[in-house]
């Protein structure tokens, strides 16, 4: 875990993620820089080229964790959890830019620009004493998932939502309760939230209900937070009579999930860390049930009857 007082995390990051970055700041990038997309004039001619192309991305995402040397990653190693972080935002993008090889014409896998981590003018170097009344705060979430730390409510957790990519793992501000944080694994901007449970330390916890509004279907969840994170039973559903009920461990789907479509339709999910993991099965109206088997939310096998 990363810790605020004595990591130099705390000392040199003002994440970009969390508040502007000042006049005597600099923005560093990791080795890859942003990773630019592809742009294809006829899709339908080159679908397994921009497949391919994908896959290229997503493997250069996880691969653009560190700088371009281990002696800058020495200088700043309070970067390279932030550097994680983005590169699973920049995966989820990727992976949303799939259903574009599969179509007619001209297409563009769009470029992932959130690669950055801003320090300030003071460079702390490892192992060295923080430097106090420099405004920095702590930029990172720990590794192990808890709730992080911080310099009080005014801080708060980090990386925030704001300035984030859709798709991003971060803080989510609400505005009901005030000043009260959830962690957000799946951030998407167009949501507009509410909790209706304690925010003891200004992080979301108890039992309560979770509501998203803002957009064509609200929905909501019911259930309990730990330090701001989903974490237990949970009962989501949405305006549509749509109801799913099963495990979050640590803010993220684990475990099995059922999930009920007004319709009748009824799909047993299983979950690994928010990825469908396992073999899902679907049961239809009709009669009909499809079973789907997924490795880390990626389908490798399908089966009807």
């Amino acid at each position: 875990m990363l810790r605020v007082c004595a990591a130099p995390v705390a000392a040199v990051l003002v994440s970009a993620l969390s508040i502007p970055a000042t006049a005597s700041a600099k923005e560093l990038k990791p080795k890859f820089g942003d990773i630019g997309g592809v742009y294809y004039t006829d899709v339908s001619d080159n679908r397994e080229a921009c497949r391919q192309a994908i896959k290229n991305k997503i493997a250069l995402c996880r691969q653009n964790t560190s700088f371009v040397s281990n002696t800058e990653d020495r200088k700043y190693p309070g970067c390279l959890p932030i550097f994680r972080q983005q590169a699973g935002a920049c995966v989820a993008h990727f992976r949303r830019q799939t259903s574009k090889c599969e179509v007619h014409g001209s297409a563009r896998i769009d470029d992932f620009t959130g690669f950055r981590c801003t320090v300030t003018a003071t460079v702390v170097e490892e192992g060295d004493e923080q430097e106090r009344g420099t405004g920095a705060v702590p930029g990172v979430e720990p590794e192990d998932g808890q709730a992080p730390q911080s310099r009080g409510s005014a801080a708060g957790p980090s990386p925030k939502c704001a300035g984030m990519q859709e798709g991003a793992a971060c803080w989510h501000k609400l505005p009901d309760p005030p000043n009260c944080y959830f962690w957000y694994p799946y951030f998407n901007p167009k949501f507009r939230w509410s909790w209706s449970g304690g925010c003891p330390g200004g992080l979301a916890e108890g039992r309560g209900t979770l509501a998203a509004t803002g957009i064509k279907v609200p929905f909501k969840g019911t259930g309990s937070m730990i330090k701001g994170k989903k974490h237990g039973q949970w009962v989501d559903s949405n305006a549509r009579g749509t109801v799913g009920k099963g495990p979050y461990v640590n803010g993220r789907r684990h475990g099995r999930w059922v999930t009920r479509w007004p319709d009748g339709t009824v799909a047993d999910l299983p979950y690994a860390n928010g990825n469908m993991h396992g073999e899902t099965t679907w049961r239809w109206p009709n009669g009909r049930v499809s079973k789907t088997t997924y490795e880390n939310g990626r389908e490798v096998d399908k089966r009807r009857r």
